[in-house]
This record gives C-alpha cells, sequence and structure tokens, in this order.
C-alpha cells in the first residue's frame, strides 16, 4: 500500500489503478504535475513527487518533507507539492 501525502497534511492510503504498479501517467494525475522525480528513501522506500513543484504554485508539504529528511543527505531540502511514498516495485 502506498500514501499520498497531500500539501494540506492529509494523508491517504492509495493504490494503483492496476493493483500492482503505477504509471506515469496516472502519476502525473494523482501529484498533479508534468515531471516526476523518484528520490530514495530507507530500504526499498522511494518517494515520487513533483520535479518542478518549488518552480509552480505548488507549496511546501510538511509531512513529506520530514520523511524526506530522515535520511542523511548533505544538506537540508524541502518538498513542495504532493508526494507518494511506495516501495520500489510498485513503480515501473
Amino acid at each position: 500500500m502506498a500514501k499520498l501525502y497531500k500539501d494540506d497534511g492529509t494523508v491517504l492510503e492509495i493504490e494503483p489503478r492496476n493493483g500492482r504498479r503505477f504509471k506515469l501517467e496516472e502519476l502525473y494525475e494523482i501529484l498533479e504535475c508534468e515531471l516526476v522525480q523518484m528520490v530514495f528513501l530507507r530500504g526499498s522506500q522511494i518517494m515520487l513527487i513533483d520535479e518542478e513543484g518549488k518552480l509552480t504554485k505548488s507549496t511546501f508539504n510538511k509531512n513529506a518533507t520530514a520523511i524526506f529528511n530522515e535520511v542523511p543527505r548533505i544538506s537540508y531540502d524541502w518538498i513542495a507539492g504532493h508526494a507518494i511514498v511506495c516501495e520500489q516495485n510498485q513503480f515501473v
């Protein structure tokens, strides 16, 4: 089961339409974007975000940013717009 972290603080459990893997077309709809970026988290988890979120009208996503920054990185960063956290094998 994947989780959608909306930028308004809402968290929803979601599944791919086909029951197995998210397709790019549905990610564009869910994330409300035109370019999807995959970010590696811990283990086999990934976060799917809007690559251009900071350049568009997207707003700061507190919950997704907290998850993103749990993984040690060179510098702090933040997530804008909606984000999906799922297992790597749920994304084609």
